[in-house]
């Protein structure tokens, strides 16, 4: 494998930029050959204009590199997290900025949504295999907030998989009367059709 790729995976990246392959070889008119190269190989794909990725890397892994700063969240982490088994058609993701909706190229062929949230709640997540990842909580008080990234099926399925004791965490991590409203109402449904 090519060391600046070998290097750039052990630091555990997804995806990177031409211009940053560029800067750590050092020549400008060579690097769009060796990536062209790197690609026919296999070794890398070509997903967006000016980005590569590792071709095992996760969709996920990918959005937390091309969104930067963002984190996986909404419906898609409470999938990630195991919370429901319903697939997200796209990777949702969070961001604090304008947002932008836009598809990855190569064998992965998957669309990353961006939903903006205010700057002080953007806060719960960690990285995780290369995933900028919201903690189960904060991903279902996302949903909640945001109530199109996720359908409440989706919420009763994960708030059903979740210990009591996380449903209590997720009330603090929300700043809206109306998701506020949405839980308790979501909680109490859930606690009446638990039958463990």
């Amino acid at each position: 494998m090519d060391k600046i790729l070998d290097m750039m995976k052990k630091a555990g990246r997804n995806a990177f930029r031409t211009s940053e392959y560029t800067a750590l070889l050092g020549k400008k008119g060579y690097a769009r050959l060796v990536l062209h190269r790197l690609k026919v190989k296999g070794q890398i794909i070509s997903i967006k204009n000016g980005w590569w990725a590792f071709p095992d890397a996760m969709p996920e892994a990918i959005a937390s590199e091309v969104s930067k700063p963002c984190y996986i969240s909404f419906h898609s982490a409470l999938f990630l997290h195991g919370l429901t088994s319903q697939t997200p058609r796209k990777v949702q993701v969070a961001v604090i900025r304008k947002t932008k909706t836009y598809k990855i190229q190569g064998t992965h062929g998957f669309e990353i949504k961006e939903y903006k949230i205010k700057k002080n709640e953007f806060n719960k997540f960690y990285r995780k295999d290369g995933i900028m990842l919201a903690i189960p909580a904060k991903a279902l008080a996302d949903a909640l907030t945001l109530p199109r990234t996720c359908p409440e099926i989706v919420i009763k399925e994960a708030l059903g998989n979740m210990d009591i004791s996380d449903l209590t965490m997720t009330e603090p991590l929300i700043h809206t009367s109306a998701a506020k409203k949405r839980l308790k109402r979501l909680i109490k449904y859930v606690r009446k059709n638990r039958t463990d």
